[in-house]
């Protein structure tokens, strides 16, 4: 046997070109995003694309993208421009002095984007100083019509040799060119669609999110639009969307010495920045702008053709992923951060990606986890990624809790004018009563008729008043059953499994009484079975009269037995998981503890809480513990329950009570629960906090307090 090593190498399919092109890059807006991007890679001060006679489209059609960037000589043609998945850019981080931009194009494979755009290809190239201009011919129809002819042959069966894709020549040859010009031309015709005007206003609108607004370049990048098919085109530049109609506005940052990370904190009426350590994503900076009602108009007023469409991530200046893929319908546009998904999921005072306009900065050297996905539609789904996500969620949170603030401080200040309102017109109807009793009698008749006008709007005040109040306690009401029906869902496929798990055991005891009922020898066991059984029934019935308390409404104040309630809670109806789960728990309650509170909000708030310790104890080998003890301070009951699981870290500490945030998505969390204790603890003046753990150094606890008086 010969031990002669021999060599094998790689070929590409012709298919490759439509997999890196037309499959791959799926958007004509995406392809020409991806070629200027090449161009900011090459130094280029000024792009320009040109849109000639596209609507129609006929043979005469073309798009060209002009830069006066590096250009390429024939040895960078031939080992970068026409070397697949080229190395160069992964090398070679930052573009050639003085420029030293960071690139963009890693990948090689953006060249292919032309091929989304038009069948044929005519690159011109010079650098500084050559007096040749190289020209390279890339004509793709005749890679489709190579794909198509190859896929009728079968191979096997014939002598005819399969051509592949590095074995099509694409013509080049040399013209003369001014020593003093540098840069390259991409003349694309056979375009494959008609471009309307719409496209184009998208074409400038996507263009302008290329550079971050927030980044401050050395040397210039401007990118000009030309069409020969509409006027506003004519030369229009491409400019970045101003910010100054924003109703809120913040910055973030960092310390890279100090290891911290800035974030939002709304507190007391005012949106202000703390900070915490480093996210497992790495440094970032932010800045988010919110715009109301009367912003949008504005905003609408000034960039009629622009949307306020939602956070973009910039990475070392430039956009990281284009846009999310392009939809006619803003609504079924993919939601990359998932703002939209929070907004439509609960809909309750959240923001949406039509309120905010912003932008994420991170860098290669920082940020290296959060990684483009091939497509440049998206990035790669890992643990940096979805922490990314998070930090943004975190920030909208804040500024919906800060609006939040802002609408009660309003709130009140507005219910504080009503009823002056009508104070004073009250005091007014006193002063014109003694007025009228000694007036003449020809002034009497005004001031009476005045008077009775002033009674009439006191009225009106008054009853404005009672119906805002009625109102907003409607509005309380929906919501609170609102939050009931969500807990309902989650109470429900934990009602099932344990229906399942019940009847399970009942029908085995069941099954054994068939078969050996009325044998004498088995009177023990029979005695035992049907207590087992007894007792399983007590379970499940327990368990389901929980849950038909959902069915009403969650309005009504009731005197609920504090202490009752929490035994029959972790004594009835979790006993069974507690069991399965190997969780202790102990309560430390007074008796007669009386509270005045709807008793299945009561309930519903505790059960949750004991559904997140048990998924924080999971993880727990030693003894798993969960303590609820009941305090009163200053005329207020105090709940401290407690865990001594895996307890929170740090960075999550600001978050747990924002909606759809959770740490045990792998165990069935949904990030609901802590989000509606709090909500529905400050509707009564009621809150929830987190303290110092009583199991220190693991476990969690949380201090919930109650107004003994609604």
């Amino acid at each position: 046997m010969s031990n002669e090593k021999n060599n094998l190498k790689f070929r590409f399919d012709v298919s490759a070109y439509r997999l890196l092109g037309r499959e791959l890059i799926t958007d004509r807006i995406t392809a020409l995003f991806e070629l200027v991007k090449n161009s900011y890679d090459a130094n280029t001060d000024k792009v320009h694309v040109y849109f000639d006679s596209v609507n129609p489209k006929t043979e005469e059609s073309k798009i060209v993208i002009q830069d006066d960037g590096l250009g390429m000589t024939l040895t960078d043609l031939k080992d970068k421009w026409m070397v697949i998945g080229t190395s160069s850019k992964r090398r070679n981080r930052e573009s050639p002095a003085p420029y030293k931009r960071k690139v963009v194009g890693k990948k090689g494979v953006g060249r292919f984007a032309v091929d989304k755009l038009g069948a044929k290809l005519l690159l011109r190239t010079t650098k500084k100083g050559s007096d040749k201009l190289i020209c390279l011919e890339t004509d793709w129809s005749q890679y489709a019509d190579l794909e198509l002819e190859q896929l009728k042959i079968d191979f096997e069966k014939t002598k005819e040799k399969q051509q592949f894709f590095t074995d099509i020549e694409n013509k080049y040859w040399f013209e003369d060119a001014d020593i003093d010009i540098q840069g390259t031309t991409l003349e694309i015709s056979k375009i494959s669609e008609t471009w309307t005007e719409s496209d184009l206003k998208r074409a400038n609108t996507e263009l302008s999110k290329l550079i971050s607004p927030n980044h401050q370049t050395k040397y210039p990048f401007e990118i000009t639009i030309h069409s020969t098919d509409y006027s506003e085109f004519k030369k229009k530049v491409v400019e970045s969307i101003a910010i100054q109609y924003a109703t809120v506005e913040a910055s973030l940052s960092f310390d890279f010495e100090t290891g911290k990370q800035q974030i939002l904190k709304a507190e007391n009426g005012e949106l202000r920045t703390i900070e915490v350590e480093k996210r497992s994503c790495g440094f970032l900076k932010m800045n988010i702008y919110y715009f109301d009602q009367p912003a949008k108009n504005k905003f609408k007023k000034v960039f009629s053709d622009e949307l306020i469409d939602g956070i973009k991530v910039y990475r070392d200046g430039l956009i990281a992923t284009p846009f999310a893929e392009y939809s006619g319908t803003q609504n079924e546009q993919k939601d990359l951060l998932g703002i939209d998904k929070r907004r439509y999921s609960y809909f309750f005072d959240r923001l949406g990606t039509r309120d905010l306009l912003g932008s994420i900065e991170i860098t290669d050297v920082l940020n290296p986890g959060i990684i483009d996905a091939t497509n440049r539609q998206d990035f790669v789904d890992n643990k940096e990624w979805h922490e990314l996500r998070k930090y943004v969620i975190e920030q909208i949170s804040q500024i919906e809790a800060y609006l939040k603030q802002t609408r009660e401080t309003k709130k009140a200040k507005v219910d504080s004018e009503l009823k002056g309102a009508g104070d004073d017109l009250s005091q007014i109807r006193k002063e014109l009563n003694k007025i009228s009793k000694s007036a003449p009698v020809e002034m009497k008749e005004t001031i009476d008729a005045i008077e009775k006008q002033v009674a009439k709007t006191q009225v009106s005040v008054n009853k404005g008043l009672k119906t805002k109040i009625t109102l907003e306690e409607e509005k309380k009401q929906q919501e609170s059953l609102l939050f009931s029906l969500i807990s309902l869902q989650t109470f429900s496929s934990t009602l099932a499994h344990i229906t399942r798990t019940i009847i399970g055991r009942i029908k085995r005891t069941s099954e054994f009484f068939k078969e050996r009922f009325p044998d004498p020898k088995f009177e023990e066991v029979f005695k035992k079975g049907a207590e087992k059984i007894f007792n399983e029934m007590e379970k499940l019935s327990g368990a389901i009269d929980f849950m038909l308390k959902y069915a009403k409404s969650d309005s009504k104040i009731e005197e609920v037995d504090v202490k009752t309630t929490l035994e029959n809670l972790f004594g009835n109806i979790h006993d069974y998981t507690f069991q399965q789960e190997d969780i202790k728990y102990e309560l430390v309650v007074k008796k007669d503890l009386i509270l005045n509170y709807n008793q299945t909000a009561f309930e519903d708030i505790i059960e949750n809480l004991i559904s997140n310790s048990t998924k924080a104890l999971m993880d727990v080998s030693e003894k798993r513990l969960i303590k609820c003890e009941c305090l009163i301070e200053n005329d207020k009951l105090v709940i401290l329950f407690s865990d001594n699981g895996s307890g929170i870290k740090e960075e999550d500490q600001f978050r747990i009570f924002d909606v759809f945030y959770t740490t045990t998505a792998e165990q069935g969390g949904a990030g609901m629960g802590l989000f509606i204790i709090k909500t529905r603890l400050e509707a009564i003046q009621g809150s929830i906090e987190l303290v110092e753990s009583q199991f220190k150094p693991t476990g969690a606890t949380f201090k919930i307090t109650f107004p003994f008086k609604r």
